[in-house]
């Protein structure tokens, strides 16, 4: 039997596809009956009656599947929504409460602009008149991930997009000397995947409806600007999706001012940011606020990054690293900053001066330190377009974001530690605190309660009383006196 053998993420994704003989005269659908088996870090997970063999079908299908969703596949970047990558049945639940929750839109446009998401990622949708679990193909930046009911892997995504290439090319091969409409009709799909029109590249890079796409067409690059026909996400389109479905007197501003940025020389950055990703290689394991932890601890011990006092001062360390900081009015408020560092356009952090807090020093200090993250470990992978601190970046990687920008501006332990020494007099901490740091009374009420240590009841009250939702801190489960 003819057998094709596809592996990607050092074998942690694997297709295996083996073909029946194929008889004289075939149908489209007979001459593609085959076995495939997907199997994620080693475990089968689409199979047949036994992980050991592949699922019976006629693959002609998932051919079709390919060649129509391919576009959505190659450019549409992140899980839906923006939440966190995970098995495709959590991802699926996570977008959903997001939409009923309010914390997204919560119009009908998420809601299709959701089951759009599915039915062109989700493999399982190739297979009609079967019942197969879900098999999400999703792309998160450089890499690809592949979410099956219960577990995920992931690889580069250039690699994963070949292995599926390889699949569709073998079910395509099958087809070549089959006669009929179908076959024929199938495989010129396939072959002519990748043209597509201007407003085809901007629906599938944005996520935005078709109605939506053709009112801000030209908020976007010039067709003589770029090249249209290349399946490709750039600086503007992936802004566009992660600010989400914007009309087009709101989302002009926001591309203007990342088109205005200039392509500047970031050799200063990347020599700090090779050292930061080996870091972060070592925590890969690791919680993502762990992962942000360490690597603010670890910038902190690099010369000239702490002042005299203690604080970190994130104006001057993005400026010591060539990349401008550029004020900006984007006309929304829920828009803090965006970093843009593309091929044609950055490094650069732009700061939203209409954003909510845009008066607070504070507030100011904790989004460039936010976007110092970034900056240093997430322009190669998970963000190498731009980031919309306030639009809809992925959650694991904001969570990390978050944490760094803490724990640079004001370590846990020098929190925690000065109001342990001096209870009973917790306003005047807090006071110096936000003094000699530059921070919030939020951040510091957050490091102090994370830092682990032991604080008296009166001082968790207090520092409960410093945050926007005194209910989510719980300080009377981490109080260590009766």
């Amino acid at each position: 039997m003819d057998e094709l053998v596809a592996r990607s993420g050092d074998g942690d994704i694997e297709f295996v596809l083996t073909w029946r003989p194929r008889r004289p005269k075939a149908t489209a659908a007979e001459a593609t009956r085959g076995r495939l088996r997907v199997s994620l870090r080693g475990r089968a997970v689409w199979h047949g009656a036994d992980e050991n063999n592949g699922f019976e079908w006629t693959w002609v299908e998932l051919l079709e599947f390919l060649a129509e969703s391919w576009l959505y596949l190659a450019i549409e970047d992140g899980a839906p929504l923006g939440v966190g990558l995970d098995a495709a049945p959590r991802m699926l639940a996570a977008a959903e409460a997001a939409i009923d929750s309010g914390s997204s839109m919560g119009s009908d446009v998420e809601h299709e602009q959701l089951e759009a998401y599915r039915t062109t990622h989700d493999l399982a949708e190739a297979v009609q008149g079967a019942v197969m679990p879900p098999l999400w193909i999703v792309r998160s930046g450089n890499s690809g991930w592949v979410a099956s009911a219960a577990s995920t892997a992931a690889a580069p995504f250039q690699e994963l997009l070949d292995v599926l290439s390889n699949v569709g090319d073998s079910i395509a091969s099958r087809l070549d000397a089959v006669a009929d409409e179908r076959a024929r009709t199938a495989v010129g799909a396939w072959r002519t995947r990748n043209d597509h029109d201007r407003l085809k590249v901007i629906e599938a890079a944005t996520g935005y409806p078709p109605e939506l796409v053709a009112e801000i067409e030209s908020a976007f690059y010039s067709y003589d600007e770029r090249d249209w026909s290349a399946p490709r996400s750039d600086e503007l389109l992936a802004a566009a999706r992660l600010v989400g479905p914007q009309p087009s007197a709101t989302l002009r501003p926001i591309l203007e001012a990342v088109r205005a940025v200039q392509l500047s020389d970031s050799s200063a950055l990347n020599g700090v940011s090779d050292a930061a990703l080996a870091v972060v290689a070592e925590l890969q394991d690791e919680r993502p606020h762990t992962q942000g932890h360490e690597l603010a601890m670890w910038l902190r011990s690099r010369p000239g990054i702490v002042r005299r006092a203690g604080g970190a001062n994130p104006d001057r360390i993005i400026e010591s690293w060539g990349v401008p900081l550029v004020d900006v009015s984007l006309g929304l408020g829920d828009i803090d900053a965006i970093g843009c560092w593309g091929p044609r356009h950055g490094p650069a952090v732009l700061l939203n001066s209409d954003a909510r807090y845009a008066s607070s020093s504070g507030r100011r200090r904790a989004t460039l330190a936010h976007e110092i993250c970034h900056l240093l470990v997430d322009r190669g992978s998970a963000l190498p377009l731009v980031e919309v601190l306030g639009g809809k970046t992925a959650e694991h990687v904001e969570r990390r974001a978050r944490a760094f920008a803490a724990e640079l501006l004001l370590p846990r332990q020098i929190a925690g530690q000065a109001f342990q020494d001096n209870e009973g007099d917790e306003e005047h901490v807090a006071r110096s605190l936000r003094s000699r740091f530059g921070v919030t009374s939020e951040l510091l009420a957050w490091q102090a309660r994370n830092s682990g240590v032991p604080l008296a009841p009166r001082t968790w009250h207090f520092l409960s009383g410093l945050v926007r939702n005194p209910s989510e801190f719980g300080w009377r489960q981490h109080s260590t006196r009766p």
